[in-house]
């Protein structure tokens, strides 16, 4: 018994040590590997050698939704970085702009690192205009305007056109948008190079509207900055749908901008007598250059009765889900049915319920 008690402490004596001699080559092994790959985060260490980069002072043109850019085209018109990594496929150019959150900057004596610098726009006030900072905007007002009195105004408007667009444009609660009011058109075509013609004009890309002090322009403000709101949702102007995106606008411009202009309650008089659009042919019209004035007047009010019946037939976040699937690239019946459910199965069943309530529905006596 004492020989076969020994046996078995030298045989579980052995095991152990095989055991622990393979641990031990394996974790050394990990060991190795992790050095070889380790990130030093020790600012303190002063004898690296340093990222050099080099800073640009013109910037590609990109789309705001595509990350690379191919086209050695330079613009000198943006004034900010973008918001992503942008590398110009050019022999010349080897330059990389990287997100400003990516950066580090000291500062000197016992104040901290900081993660990232706040971003400032170059503000540029033209002459004759005075320039306010308000909680949403970036606004330029032409002498002789009382500037205290359109803050007021168009905080009021923001704060209404969110009741609507909120969901689709969280940025605005960092993100200011441009206003140039001006006093007369001259000065405003001036500005916006825009023709006569023009009542007012948004860059959506940069995120500004220019327009003049006429009895429309509170309309026209909420109008363009429905689109700066909406269509960002899907990348820009030319992503979102054209008669969702208008329809939208006027929407906005007569619910929030209380602006309901004469040929849109006559082209909404004619929907009602039966002269309208195949709402499978309006939702295909890409552009609108070439069309006559009456025609398009009718689209634009019939885009704006589709949204506004779309709004208010919608139980919950329907509406939001709609716009999403359609980014997401479904067609709009399919949008339709998975975001409204029945009975709106198919375009055509919209289309009915459309029809039904434009000539004798209660739904549509708000805009009469």
């Amino acid at each position: 018994m004492d020989i076969i008690y020994r046996l078995r402490v030298i045989f579980w004596f052995l095991v152990v040590f095989i055991w622990g001699i393979y641990l031990y080559q394996y974790i050394s092994e990990d060991i190795k590997e992790s050095n070889k790959n380790k990130i030093i985060l020790n600012t303190k260490r002063k004898t690296y050698e340093p990222i050099k980069i080099q800073k640009k002072n013109d910037y590609y043109q990109a789309s705001p939704i595509i990350s690379i850019t191919t086209s050695p085209a330079i613009s000198k018109n943006l004034e900010e970085k973008e918001d992503r990594i942008m590398i110009a496929k050019t022999e010349e150019i080897k330059d990389i702009a990287i997100p400003e959150e990516h950066y580090k900057y000291e500062k000197s004596g016992n104040d901290i690192v900081e993660a990232a610098k706040e971003k400032k726009p170059r503000i540029t006030v033209p002459d004759g205009f005075k320039y306010v900072e308000t909680r949403h905007f970036h606004l330029y007002v032409e002498t002789g305007i009382d500037a205290g009195e359109i803050e007021t105004e168009i905080e009021k408007l923001h704060g209404e056109i969110m009741l609507d667009l909120i969901a689709f444009s969280p940025w605005t609660r960092d993100e200011k948008v441009h206003i140039y009011l001006a006093k007369t058109s001259q000065k405003y075509q001036e500005l916006s190079q825009r023709p006569p013609w023009s009542g007012g004009a948004a860059n959506l890309r940069e995120k500004k509207i220019y327009l003049y002090k006429s009895g429309e322009w509170f309309g026209i403000l909420a109008h363009e900055l429905t689109h700066i709101y909406f269509d960002s949702f899907f990348g820009g102007y030319d992503k979102s749908p054209l008669w969702l995106s208008e329809g939208m606008a006027v929407y906005i411009q007569v619910q929030r901008g209380n602006y309901y202009p004469n040929w849109l309650k006559e082209n909404i008089t004619l929907l009602k007598d039966g002269n309208a659009y195949k709402l499978a042919d309006l939702i295909m019209i890409k552009t609108l250059e070439d069309a006559s004035d009456k025609s398009v007047k009718l689209w634009y009010a019939q885009s704006y009765s589709l949204v506004y019946l779309l709004l208010k037939i919608q139980q919950g976040d329907s509406f939001y889900q709609f716009c999403k699937r359609i980014k997401e690239g479904d067609s709009v019946s399919k949008a339709l049915f998975n975001s409204y459910g029945k009975p709106y199965t198919s375009l055509r069943a919209l289309e009915s319920v459309w029809q039904y309530q434009i000539k004798h529905g209660s739904l549509f006596e708000k805009i009469d």
